[in-house]
Protein backbone atom coordinates (compact mmCIF):
# COMPACT_ATOMS: atom_id res chain seq x y z
CA UNK A 1 0.00 0.00 0.00
CA UNK A 2 2.86 2.37 0.80
CA UNK A 3 4.27 1.84 -2.71
CA UNK A 4 1.23 3.43 -4.31
CA UNK A 5 1.49 6.56 -2.19
CA UNK A 6 5.25 6.71 -2.60
CA UNK A 7 4.82 6.57 -6.37
CA UNK A 8 2.12 9.25 -6.22
CA UNK A 9 4.46 11.44 -4.18
CA UNK A 10 7.23 10.91 -6.74
CA UNK A 11 4.89 11.91 -9.58
CA UNK A 12 3.80 15.04 -7.74
CA UNK A 13 7.34 16.08 -6.88
CA UNK A 14 8.38 15.54 -10.53
CA UNK A 15 5.54 17.82 -11.67
CA UNK A 16 6.36 20.63 -9.28
CA UNK A 17 8.80 23.26 -10.48
CA UNK A 18 10.81 23.04 -7.27
CA UNK A 19 11.31 20.67 -4.37
CA UNK A 20 9.50 22.87 -1.84
CA UNK A 21 6.61 21.29 -0.02
CA UNK A 22 3.42 23.14 -1.12
CA UNK A 23 1.71 22.21 2.14
CA UNK A 24 4.45 23.60 4.34
CA UNK A 25 2.92 27.09 4.49
CA UNK A 26 -0.66 25.91 4.33
CA UNK A 27 -2.98 27.17 7.08
CA UNK A 28 -6.18 25.17 7.49
CA UNK A 29 -8.46 28.17 8.13
CA UNK A 30 -7.03 31.48 6.93
CA UNK A 31 -10.43 32.84 5.91
CA UNK A 32 -13.09 32.16 3.32
CA UNK A 33 -10.70 30.53 0.85
CA UNK A 34 -8.11 27.94 1.78
CA UNK A 35 -5.10 27.39 -0.49
CA UNK A 36 -2.70 24.50 -0.85
CA UNK A 37 -0.23 24.60 -3.71
CA UNK A 38 -2.16 25.66 -6.81
CA UNK A 39 -5.54 24.52 -5.49
CA UNK A 40 -8.08 26.77 -3.79
CA UNK A 41 -10.92 25.50 -1.66
CA UNK A 42 -13.90 27.50 -0.40
CA UNK A 43 -14.43 27.22 3.33
CA UNK A 44 -17.91 27.58 4.76
CA UNK A 45 -18.13 30.48 7.14
CA UNK A 46 -19.12 29.90 10.72
CA UNK A 47 -22.46 31.31 11.79
CA UNK A 48 -22.08 34.81 13.04
CA UNK A 49 -23.26 35.45 16.56
CA UNK A 50 -25.65 38.31 17.06
CA UNK A 51 -23.86 41.04 18.89
CA UNK A 52 -26.16 42.89 21.24
CA UNK A 53 -25.29 46.46 21.97
CA UNK A 54 -26.93 47.40 25.24
CA UNK A 55 -29.27 50.21 24.30
CA UNK A 56 -32.46 51.33 25.91
CA UNK A 57 -34.98 50.29 23.29
CA UNK A 58 -38.31 52.15 23.30
CA UNK A 59 -41.35 50.05 24.22
CA UNK A 60 -42.91 50.51 20.77
CA UNK A 61 -39.90 48.86 19.11
CA UNK A 62 -39.90 45.70 21.23
CA UNK A 63 -42.66 44.17 19.10
CA UNK A 64 -40.70 45.07 15.96
CA UNK A 65 -37.62 43.26 17.27
CA UNK A 66 -39.82 40.24 18.06
CA UNK A 67 -41.22 40.34 14.51
CA UNK A 68 -37.67 40.09 13.17
CA UNK A 69 -36.86 37.30 15.68
CA UNK A 70 -34.10 39.39 17.25
CA UNK A 71 -33.24 40.33 20.82
CA UNK A 72 -33.97 43.96 21.66
CA UNK A 73 -30.95 46.13 20.90
CA UNK A 74 -29.54 44.08 18.01
CA UNK A 75 -27.49 46.12 15.54
CA UNK A 76 -28.25 47.25 12.00
CA UNK A 77 -26.38 44.37 10.32
CA UNK A 78 -28.25 41.75 12.33
CA UNK A 79 -31.58 43.45 11.58
CA UNK A 80 -30.86 43.50 7.87
CA UNK A 81 -29.80 39.83 7.81
CA UNK A 82 -32.92 38.76 9.71
CA UNK A 83 -35.14 40.94 7.49
CA UNK A 84 -33.73 39.31 4.32
CA UNK A 85 -34.05 35.80 5.75
CA UNK A 86 -37.66 36.36 6.79
CA UNK A 87 -38.61 37.90 3.44
CA UNK A 88 -37.21 34.88 1.61
CA UNK A 89 -39.35 32.68 3.83
CA UNK A 90 -42.62 34.66 3.75
CA UNK A 91 -42.62 36.41 0.36
CA UNK A 92 -46.04 36.22 -1.38
CA UNK A 93 -44.50 35.19 -4.70
CA UNK A 94 -43.20 32.01 -3.07
CA UNK A 95 -46.57 30.91 -1.66
CA UNK A 96 -48.11 28.06 -3.62
CA UNK A 97 -51.49 28.02 -1.85
CA UNK A 98 -54.67 29.84 -2.80
CA UNK A 99 -55.85 33.38 -2.13
CA UNK A 100 -56.01 33.09 1.70
CA UNK A 101 -52.38 31.96 1.82
CA UNK A 102 -51.38 34.80 -0.52
CA UNK A 103 -53.12 37.35 1.69
CA UNK A 104 -51.52 35.96 4.84
CA UNK A 105 -48.07 36.09 3.21
CA UNK A 106 -48.70 39.65 2.03
CA UNK A 107 -49.69 40.74 5.54
CA UNK A 108 -46.64 39.06 7.03
CA UNK A 109 -44.30 40.63 4.46
CA UNK A 110 -45.81 44.06 5.14
CA UNK A 111 -45.37 43.55 8.90
CA UNK A 112 -41.73 42.49 8.43
CA UNK A 113 -40.97 45.46 6.17
CA UNK A 114 -42.64 47.96 8.50
CA UNK A 115 -40.81 46.60 11.54
CA UNK A 116 -37.47 46.73 9.73
CA UNK A 117 -38.07 50.33 8.58
CA UNK A 118 -39.03 51.51 12.09
CA UNK A 119 -35.93 49.88 13.63
CA UNK A 120 -33.67 51.32 10.91
CA UNK A 121 -35.05 54.84 11.43
CA UNK A 122 -34.53 54.55 15.18
CA UNK A 123 -30.99 53.21 14.78
CA UNK A 124 -30.07 56.04 12.41
CA UNK A 125 -31.58 58.65 14.75
CA UNK A 126 -29.65 57.35 17.78
CA UNK A 127 -26.23 57.31 16.14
Amino acid sequence: MGGYYDRLGDILSDRLANDDDPFETWEPNPGKIREAGNAKERVSSAKKKIEIVRRDVPEELLADYRTLNLPAGAGAEDCKASWKRLLKKHHPDLVTGGAPDQERATRMTTKINDSYKRIQRWLEATR
